[in-house]
């Protein structure tokens, strides 16, 4: 039998059972009948995919591979072969629709949790605020967690029950991480002594700069230069020498620093300096640990604990009060220095040689150049004469964390049934059950028995409690006969949502007496939102919603954005973010103003990004202020830094991420997951040509047309930003940006401006996809079709006033679904 007549019979025999169960035929099936199963059928599998075995209800993943190649393969026109019947273009671009449609179908029902939120554990930041609540610790140096695997995310949430993976290896950091909280919190049973140091007339830096500071006095100076971003820093960290290995004790330091700003009026031009010269010079603390590396370089943490703004020319003491980690040391930093000195001896010398005297005119090589414009040339630093150190401190003890699980600050044994009890009472935020300190004193004992003082005992079953489930999962208990979660559990629920710790005293004590209901929930909703803790909501959220999480991910160009590493861009332009959002939920303001506003909230040097720099005062710099633009691009959240950067890859900016970006998070719509050998559009424009015409060649493609209509005119409304969000009119190769585009709907306009306004016509969209998002991240779970009842309704009950966010906020929080499992 030929290849053609077997082809004709096989056909044959399909149309023939097809017209016996024409009654059962879907679309997907009678495409597949007519065009692919000529080839793939159960006798002769072309590719072992057999199309005629497809269960097209069946979520497991041999099905969804055999779909997904199908997309792919219509999608590049390279099934069926040229030497087969060829369906239309209408035909194949709604087989590719209804097929990745029934795809997305198939994949939500995989992951489904049944509408319910499913036991999950806590996630590292959730851990890491939980062991500060519960020890009442200082946190911002301690990363017990530091081992901890990445977590998983669903959606960019990090939160989503299911995938929260617990695996063996993390079961023993857990181990370890106890050990390590419960030592250090009792690492100090009596008050330590107060200790003091003195430095002045030593300040011996680092080794690039010995021979310089040697030559230039003596080091009777302690000099700063480089901000502490510096790719590779000259004076970015002052290191104190003498309590290099850190101090002794956790506690609370006093650091005190006579110092002057020198040379912010220098002759040396502030954009070859990188620095903004208007700005008051700032004086920052942050800590470093010598076990980590070099003092005199970046570490991965190292928190700003305080700065002061230093005075120009004029010697004055500046006192510091800073929490310091046992092994830790303070570091003296120029928080707004400059971006790097060490590529400016050579240039500096060269062009300003009459800022030196005349022997140092004519050096070559970058030790004598170094040594020369140190000593004599105007650069701009702050000069450290003296400091002082003194601490441990403590207003009263024993201290708070020691408290925490020893309340009179000693161990009486004969105690350890009510300290045990008390401790993990809190830390199981529920009442501990008899039957769990039964256990709970059986290891206290199994551990005397086994050699253990009754300290190292007791110590050993606070680290058992820190390592029960009870602890580290979040259990959506429920109520008897009922799918309504208790009152504990709501208590924990309401406050992972909004502050990201354990339930406080507040909000335990009513669930305690069962007073969480409706009411109840609204009035503690609305404490804790005027309260601090809930920033941690509003940076947790705008994390997950905005992808923030991924901000810095792909750092840009120091050559070309140095400006993101001088003046620490990355995080005020989460700042930036993060306070728009707290100004809605303050204020409760329409959701829409993420969309409509005209200003944001921005410090000097955003403002000099934005190029708004007249506009915020150099005074109090580092502030975050209100500002209104004058351009109708900035404003709200499509012309904020933070969304600008993270949705291009550092070096140059594609339409297509920005696009995307746009759909899932500002329309709540994502396009499905392109084809998979479809060739990545290389951003990089090149030539004569823009980035608009390297994309021609995809939507010239129908089946890829369907989504890059719906994705490159959202992204090219914000080609007028760069990969760090400032405003260009060309490209780098000078092609002029194009930023008009025309929807799907066929409305038009002409750049981010003219999108913001179509898009406020549709702001429900916007708001529902704020809601979806925020919903998920109270709940630790998946948005799923039948919460989408209780969405619409929030959105009916809101939009007449515009859908304000803090009461959005508060009808997520008294929802049905908030309350249930």
């Amino acid at each position: 039998m030929s290849r053609f007549t077997g082809r004709f019979v096989v056909a044959a025999c399909v149309m023939f059972c097809a017209d016996l169960c024409s009654a059962n035929e879907t679309p997907i099936s009678r495409f597949l009948n007519v065009y692919c199963i000529d080839c793939h059928h159960a006798d002769d599998a072309n590719g072992d995919r057999a199309f005629d075995a497809i269960d097209f209800a069946s979520s497991d993943s041999d099905t969804l591979i055999v779909l997904q190649d199908v997309i792919d393969q219509l999608t590049l026109g390279d099934m069926p072969p040229e030497d087969a019947v060829q369906p239309s273009g209408a035909e194949r671009k709604k087989a590719i629709k209804e097929i990745t449609e029934l795809v997305a179908g198939l994949r939500a029902r995989s992951t489904s949790t049944g509408g319910q939120t499913v036991l999950r554990r806590l996630t590292r930041r959730e851990y890491l605020a939980t062991i500060g609540d519960l020890f009442d610790m200082d946190m911002q140096m301690f990363k017990p967690t530091e081992r901890f695997p990445s977590e998983k995310t669903s959606e960019h949430l990090d939160n989503v029950g299911d995938a929260l993976v617990t695996s063996g290896y993390l079961l023993d950091q857990y181990l370890d991480a106890a050990d390590e909280i419960v030592e250090k919190a009792l690492a100090d049973l009596e008050p330590p002594k107060e200790l003091s140091w003195n430095f002045s007339g030593d300040f011996d830096q680092q080794p690039e700069l010995r021979i310089a500071h040697r030559k230039a006095f003596n080091f009777r100076y302690m000099c700063l230069y480089d901000s502490p971003l510096a790719d590779k820093p000259e004076g970015a960290y002052g290191v104190l020498h003498g309590i290099e290995k850190g101090v002794p004790h956790d506690g609370l330091y006093e650091i005190r620093v006579r110092c002057q700003a020198l040379h912010r009026n220098t002759v040396y031009p502030a954009e070859e300096l990188r620095i903004d010269l208007e700005q008051p010079f700032r004086l920052g603390i942050r800590p470093g640990r010598h076990t980590v590396g070099s003092l005199h370089n970046l570490q991965p943490t190292q928190p700003l604990l305080a700065q002061e703004t230093i005075k120009d020319d004029e010697l004055h003491w500046y006192t510091f009060r800073v929490h310091l980690d046992r092994g830790s040391t303070p570091r003296l930093t120029f928080e707004n220095g400059m971006e790097g000195i060490r590529p400016l001896y050579g240039k500096l010398v060269r062009k300003y040689r009459d800022t030196l005297p005349e022997p140092n005119k004519n050096l070559s090589g970058i030790v004598d150049r170094r040594n020369a414009l140190l000593k004599h040339g105007p650069i701009p630093q702050i000069r450290v004469h003296e400091i002082k150190v003194r601490g441990p401190l403590f207003d009263e003890w024993p201290s708070k964390t020691v408290a925490s699980v020893l309340p009179n600050g000693t161990f009486d044994s004969n105690q350890t049934n009510s300290l045990v009890r008390r401790f993990a009472d809190r830390a199981y935020r529920r009442p501990v059950t008899e039957t769990e300190i039964d256990r709970l004193m059986t290891v206290y004992e199994t551990r005397i028995a086994h050699g253990r003082s009754p300290l190292g005992a007791y110590k050993d079953t606070l680290k058992t409690i820190l390592c029960s489930p009870s602890f580290l999962y979040l259990q959506p208990d429920c109520r008897p006969k009922s799918d309504q979660i208790s009152q504990h559990a709501l208590a924990s629920r309401l406050a992972y949502f909004l502050t990201g710790s354990m339930p406080d005293k507040e909000l335990r004590r009513l669930a305690d007496a069962g007073q969480l209901d409706q009411e109840g929930l609204l009035d503690q909703t609305r404490r804790l939102l005027r309260e601090p803790g809930s920033d941690a909501m509003v940076a947790g959220l705008t994390d997950a919603w905005l992808n923030l999480r991924s901000l810095g991910e792909m750092p840009p160009d120091r050559g070309e954005f140095w400006p993101y590493y001088a003046w620490n861009l990355r995080d005020d332009m989460r700042r930036e973010t993060r306070a728009f959002f707290r100004h809605l939920i303050d204020e409760n303001l329409p959701a829409t103003r993420w969309l409509s506003a005209d200003y944001s909230f921005i410090n000097r040097d955003l403002a000099n990004l934005y190029g708004v720099a007249d506009q915020v005062s150099p005074e109090n710099a580092d502030t975050m202020r209100q500002v209104s633009f004058r351009d109708g691009r900035r404003g709200g959240l499509l012309g904020q830094a933070s969304v600008l950067t993270v949705s291009a890859n550092g070096i140059e900016t594609s339409p297509v991420v920005r696009g995307v970006w746009m759909l899932e998070n500002v329309l709540g719509t994502p396009p499905p997951p392109p084809p998979d050998d479809v060739p990545a559009i290389d951003p990089d424009v090149r030539g004569a040509k823009s980035i608009r015409d390297l994309l021609q060649k995809h939507r010239n493609v129908d089946a890829c047309n369907e989504c890059h209509r719906k994705i490159d005119p959202l992204g090219f409304a914000l080609e007028s930003f760069d990969p760090i969000g400032r405003s260009r009119s060309r490209y780098r190769n000078r092609v002029p940006i194009d930023t008009a585009g025309k929807l799907p709907s066929g409305q038009r306009f002409e750049d981010v401006e003219g999108l913001k306004a179509l898009l406020l016509e549709r702001k429900r969209f916007f708001v529902k996809s704020f809601v979806e998002k925020t919903l998920a991240y109270a709940l630790g779970r998946r948005i799923e079709a039948s919460d989408r009842g209780t969405i619409e309704a929030i959105l009916d009950k809101t939009v007449g006033e515009d859908f304000p966010t803090r009461i959005l906020i508060e009808a997520i929080v008294v929802s049905d679904l908030f309350r249930r499992r």
